[in-house]
């Protein structure tokens, strides 16, 4: 159209002649290797965060969703965790300063019920104790709140990165330069359950379900780089 308007004299040149179009970013997502994911979990067994790590590693919830959770969102009878919210801290314009905020989930997908197994039922059971430990020692603080700080109050995102940052500091103590665990956020314990999930053989579709992906593309692009993996294994199966 351009060049036919420039054999025209209507333009002197031709403004998209210098644009160019770019792919698609690729998408990439931070995930533990099962060395990783062991050498970390040996190190938080028994810190006062260790069961948000294992119930986030053992279910996939985005770390919002972990927040919001109560008691009344766990069916230990049905074996299945209730997603229907999430918290945020965020600075609103009717607010004065950042604070606390239950929200409706990311998409309509992300309203699920993740199935619990057996590891992360030993973890929720431990966590209702610790729970019900914390709100005793403070009574004046009153929330539904599964996972809380030392004191009962809710955990946002940097709470949580600052409880991954110290085990990973403990973990670094005893390792070289070169062989020190990198900082991760707790979006990576999302990442590594999908991981888990692709390299144990579960339907994309599937992981998509636990996951709350508003499509099935959403998570293919995500975790396109384990397929290769997969199916790499799964071919020497018949070798």
């Amino acid at each position: 159209m351009f060049s036919k308007a420039m054999d025209d004299e209507f333009l002197v040149k031709n403004p998209a002649k210098s644009v160019r179009i770019y792919g698609k970013k690729k998408i990439s997502a931070k995930a533990l290797s099962k060395d990783e994911q062991e050498i970390f979990f040996e190190c938080c067994a028994g810190t006062f965060y260790d069961n948000l790590f294992n119930i986030a590693v053992n279910t996939g919830l985005r770390p919002g969703e972990l927040f919001a959770l109560t008691e009344k969102d766990i069916n230990l009878e049905e074996g299945y965790i209730d997603v229907n919210k999430t918290l945020v801290y965020q600075k609103y314009l009717d607010d004065d300063c950042k604070v606390f905020h239950v929200e409706p989930p990311k998409t309509c997908q992300s309203y699920r019920k993740v199935p619990i197994n057996s590891l992360c039922r030993k973890y929720i059971e431990r966590q209702i104790r610790q729970k019900n430990v914390i709100e005793n020692k403070r009574p004046k603080e009153k929330n539904d709140y599964l996972f809380t700080t030392k004191f009962n109050t809710p955990i946002n995102s940097q709470i949580y990165s600052d409880a991954i940052k110290a085990v990973i500091d403990m973990i670094n103590v005893s390792k070289s330069c070169d062989e020190e665990m990198k900082y991760f956020s707790g979006h990576t314990f999302r990442h590594t359950f999908a991981t888990r999930c692709f390299e144990a053989g579960v339907s994309p579709k599937v992981v998509q379900s636990y996951l709350g992906h508003a499509t099935l593309q959403m998570t293919m692009d995500l975790y396109t780089h384990v397929m290769p993996e997969k199916l790499n294994s799964d071919i020497e199966r018949i070798a």
